[in-house]
């Protein structure tokens, strides 16, 4: 089962990702679930090198401002943020009345492409620390986000350097079950 395969990956080989399988995974994102049929994901694909380094070193700044207990590893020359990753999307929406709405289903849209990317024999991760450049305007300018959109979910795409094995859960943590 490809839900129990699927890790994030932070390491990858200088493979490029081809146009197609960039795509394979985008169309996955729009076979998500979404209220009323609204579909408000929209997609920037990165695969600028040097833009993909500024993201991963603005994001760096903020990052270590924010957790200060994640200094010393922030502080290395390495990519800790992207992972030297060949493709950095950013799942968008518009800035409307359904900001709540418009988050949980570029989530749901992320795990599909999460999802689909594994079948591929590709990698992925999302970039919590990437989502701090939501404070930066000129950044967010920059790397082409329409004024009138917000950067919702990014995450970096690729080959993997190694074999993805599959992890370990806890079982279902339930509250209550209410016959």
């Amino acid at each position: 089962m490809c839900i129990k395969g699927r890790r994030s990956v932070r390491s990858y080989t200088d493979e490029p990702v081809s146009k197609e399988q960039v795509e394979a995974v985008l169309e996955a994102g729009v076979w998500a679930p979404t209220g009323m049929w609204r579909e408000p994901w929209r997609f920037i694909v990165i695969e600028n090198k040097e833009l993909i380094k500024y993201v991963s070193d603005e994001a760096k700044v903020l990052a270590k401002e924010k957790f200060p207990s994640y200094a010393k590893h922030l502080s290395s020359e390495a990519d800790v943020i992207c992972y030297n990753a060949p493709v950095l999307i950013l799942v968008c929406t518009e800035k409307d009345q359904f900001t709540d709405n418009n988050l949980a289903e570029s989530v749901l849209a992320t795990q599909n492409m999460f999802l689909r990317a594994y079948e591929l024999g590709l990698g992925t991760c999302y970039m919590g620390f990437v989502s701090l450049l939501k404070s930066k305007p000129d950044v967010l300018k920059k790397i082409g986000v329409p004024d009138n959109y917000e950067m919702m979910v990014p995450l970096i795409l690729g080959h993997p350097k190694t074999k993805q094995e599959s992890g370990k859960r806890k079982k279902p943590n339930i509250f209550k079950w209410i016959p």
